[in-house]
This record gives structure tokens, C-alpha cells and sequence, in this order.
């Protein structure tokens, strides 16, 4: 009986032992199997590793949006005579968008302008009888002057015109700020929409991209912090942006809204269009590679480094990372000989050829 607890107790123990050692034995196999399907010479290009400030980039997608929009619409009803402008037409402040039959307004003002002249002659005769100066409102005291104007109907009169005048004035409408007309839908000729705005003008010159960011890139981020932007629809157009607003809250997903203001909009940037935003801060002092020297082996990241002829496997720990780049925390020295082309393929101590136009080792 206790021949045979000592077996079985024996048994348990070698099979820990080949348990223990499985992860190392499976990274090795991986080199070995690899190298022997490498027997030929690869053509392999190089880059250098090198210390120089990496450029830790921010990257999110988001939509154009304008500051200043505004839904306008005239301050009065009626029938629409003439439209100016129509949909994208860029407008300057004050200018004329459309206007309204004004036909009775206008002859409202020419009857309060009448009016207002009638009084101006029965206020200088009165202004006479109270011992004043023909036609020198100053040759009497003030408290006289105003009971003449009241006496002779001038104030009311005054008024009326200005009433006039305004309601004329509201015949038009007009760009409240320079932009771009949008949303315009009425025709002329018909009566002026009562449930929806005239038109929407969008200022180009407080274009923003509202972009959401991870909680964990704030740091990258700064306001007043230039950007590049990129506009999905025109790839080949490239925009200068600065970061204007940094919410002061994280929402339930882990993210962050920043706007970004741009800096030269123009007339290819539309309201509601796709935008790539690119946020860069340097991170000095970092052994930076291309990113395409960094491949996986088993689930790791690994850089093959050139010496004397054949390609050495080097696990590497990727401290940041942008679209070209790799910075590198462990696992490189400065000045080594990384293989960026051929690499996909290869094994340790697999032997390899360079292309001509690779640094010499």
C-alpha cells in the first residue's frame, strides 16, 4: 500500500514540473519553428533607433459646427415680394434678404411725414403768439417749448412717424452677422411662414469640431492647444484648429467633449459635415522607432534588431504610440538597427540581406 501512495506521489510531482516550464518551452518552440521556416536569406530594410521628442497624438472624429447660427424671420406678416439671396449664398451684416409687399407702409409714412410738417407750422405760429422768434425753439424756455408741442400736436406727431418708419423698416429682412444661408425653403410671392423660420444663417468664422476624447488622453490636452483638422469629405484639405472649450465633465462612457475651434474656415467646411482632429504634444527624451519594426509573437510585441547578418528577436514594452511612430520603454538601446521591411516573417537568428537603400549597420 504505501509502495504505491510513493508512486503516485511521484507522478504529481514530475507533472508540476512539466506544468512550471510549458509558458518558456511554448515562447522557444515559437523561435525555433519560426527560424526553421526562414532558411532562405530575407531582404530586410533598417531604421535606427533614435532619442528625439516623440509626438504623443490625440485622435477623434467629429462634426462641424457653427457658434453663431441664427433662425431668422421677418418681425411682421405679409405677402413676400422679392427673395434675394438662396441657399449657400454668403451675406455680409445688414444685407438685404427679402422683402415684403410694402405698398401701404409706405404710403402709412408718407401721411405721418404730412402730418408731422402740419404741426411744424402750427407750432412755429404758437411759438410766435408766446412771444418767441419765428422758427427759434431756443427764444423760449423749455417748460413753454414742450407745452407747445403738446398745444399743437408735434409729439404725437413725431411718433407717429417713427411708428411709421419702423413698420416700413420690418418690410425687410436683414443679416444679422456676416454668414451663410441655409434652410432657406419659402418662395416669393407667398405669405410669410408662421411656423417655421425665413431661413438659418451659419457664421463660417466661428466654425468648431465637437470631438469626444477618453478620459485618459486629457492629459495631451491644453486650452488654446493648436490642431490639425481634416475634413472627411475633402481629405486633400488640410485645417489649422485650437482647442477653445474643454467640458468639465465625464460622461457615463468614459469621455471627454472638447471643441475646436478652426482657424481658416472656408467655403468647403459645411455645418453638420465629418471632421478627423489631431492633437499633438511632444514627450521629450524617447527611443522612438517606425511603428511598422513593432510585431506580435505569442501575444507580445517584439522588434527584430539587425547584428552581423541575422535578425535578433527582442521583446519590447510600447510606451506611446501614434499613427507613424512607437516610443519605446524597454527592450531597445539608442542606435540599434531595427528591421522595418521583411519582418513579418521572421525568426530568431534568421539570416537576412539589406536592401540598398537601408543605414548601414
Amino acid at each position: 500500500m504505501q509502495k504505491t501512495i510513493f508512486i503516485i506521489y511521484l507522478l504529481f510531482i514530475l507533472t508540476s514540473c512539466q506544468t512550471n516550464n510549458s509558458v518558456d518551452q511554448k515562447e522557444e518552440e515559437g523561435k525555433s519553428k519560426i527560424s526553421q521556416t526562414t532558411e532562405n536569406v530575407v531582404t530586410v530594410k533598417l531604421a535606427e533607433s533614435k532619442i528625439k521628442p516623440f509626438p504623443l497624438q490625440v485622435m477623434a472624429t467629429g462634426k462641424v459646427t457653427a457658434l453663431a447660427q441664427a433662425n431668422i424671420n421677418f418681425k411682421t406678416t405679409g405677402i413676400i415680394e422679392k427673395i434675394m439671396v438662396q441657399n449657400s449664398a454668403t451675406v455680409k451684416t445688414g444685407q438685404v434678404l427679402a422683402v415684403l409687399d410694402n405698398a401701404q407702409q409706405r404710403i402709412t409714412l408718407q401721411q405721418a411725414q404730412d402730418h408731422l410738417q402740419d404741426t411744424r407750422v402750427e407750432l412755429n405760429k404758437l411759438l410766435l403768439e408766446f412771444g418767441g422768434k419765428d422758427r427759434d425753439t431756443t427764444s423760449v424756455s423749455n417748460r413753454i417749448m414742450e407745452n407747445i408741442k403738446a398745444k399743437c400736436g408735434f409729439t404725437k406727431a413725431l411718433t407717429n412717424l417713427r411708428d411709421a418708419q419702423l413698420k416700413l423698416e420690418n418690410t425687410f429682412l436683414k443679416a444679422p452677422y456676416a454668414g451663410v444661408i441655409a434652410n432657406l425653403k419659402t418662395k416669393a410671392y407667398n405669405t410669410t411662414p408662421a411656423t417655421e423660420p425665413f431661413c438659418t444663417i451659419l457664421s463660417r468664422e466661428s466654425l468648431v469640431v465637437e470631438v469626444s476624447i477618453l478620459e485618459s488622453e486629457l492629459g495631451v490636452i491644453t486650452l488654446g492647444q493648436v490642431a490639425k483638422v481634416k475634413s472627411l469629405a475633402y481629405s486633400e484639405r488640410n485645417y489649422v484648429g485650437k482647442v477653445s472649450e474643454i467640458n468639465p465633465l465625464v460622461n457615463e462612457q468614459g469621455l471627454v467633449l472638447i471643441k475646436v475651434r478652426i482657424q481658416n474656415p472656408d467655403q468647403y467646411l459645411l455645418e453638420g459635415m465629418n471632421a478627423q482632429v489631431i492633437i499633438e504634444k511632444n514627450l521629450q527624451n524617447q527611443i522612438v522607432i517606425p511603428k511598422e519594426a513593432v510585431v506580435e509573437r505569442s501575444g507580445k510585441k517584439v522588434v527584430f534588431v539587425y547584428e552581423n547578418g541575422l535578425a535578433k528577436w527582442n521583446y519590447v514594452t510600447v510606451a506611446h504610440e501614434n499613427s507613424q511612430e512607437v516610443a519605446i520603454s524597454e527592450g531597445l538601446k539608442v542606435g540599434q538597427k531595427v528591421i522595418v521591411e521583411g519582418n513579418l516573417n521572421l525568426g530568431h537568428d534568421a539570416k537576412v540581406a539589406l536592401e540598398s537603400n537601408s543605414p548601414k549597420p
